[in-house]
């Protein structure tokens, strides 16, 4: 302090302000001004920019997750037909009696019947733009079947080839083969 009871800046590095000790190198405490208070939220431009940001993002990665969006219904439709061999298969095996998947390539549907052609179970549809693969040669346009006998084998006389096809709007394949000694079906 100097004779008048003052000490001048340069010397101490601490102020009171409003009862507490200030460090004149710490700018966090200072009061803001008027302007500085009334300034907290965010302006248009920084909104832009977060809303250019996420736009950008989606698409860059819109392109990158559609190929595995497409591969999905593939796999759900060939989860389906196999499925539904599973249950025409323990439906023959549980009831004695030959059970038939058939495959109807008109509607993209799957039926268990039993000999009289009655409907046993309700019938299965694949997803939206997936079909059954006609193009092989061998399967016609219309319903094709597999017969499962009572010791879980199955017949593909009637279906006229061991591999269902199923296939996108795009020409992706899917090929499930019939194992006839065990009537499970397999998929590549």
């Amino acid at each position: 302090m100097n004779k008048n009871g003052f000490t001048p800046l340069e010397i101490t590095q601490y102020h009171l302000w409003k009862g507490k000790e200030l460090n004149i190198f710490d700018q966090s405490l200072r009061p803001c001004t008027f302007r500085q208070k009334y300034l907290t939220g965010f302006t248009l431009v920084e909104m832009l920019v977060v809303i250019s940001i996420i736009v950008l993002v989606s698409v860059v990665a819109v392109p990158a997750i559609t190929p595995f969006l497409k591969g999905q219904g593939l796999s759900k439709g060939a989860r389906i037909v196999q499925a539904s061999a599973l249950a025409a298969r323990s439906m023959a095996i549980n009831s004695r009696a030959t059970r038939r998947l058939v495959f109807d390539s008109t509607y993209s549907k799957l039926s268990i019947t039993d000999d009289s052609a009655t409907v046993l179970e309700r019938e299965e549809f694949l997803p939206n733009n997936i079909e059954f693969g006609t193009s092989t040669g061998t399967w016609t346009v219309g319903t094709s079947t597999v017969s499962f006998d009572p010791n879980g084998t199955a017949d593909t006389s009637t279906l006229g080839t061991d591999t269902v096809i199923i296939q996108d709007k795009q020409g992706n394949t899917k090929n499930l083969k019939i194992i006839s000694y065990t009537g499970q079906i397999s998929s590549d």
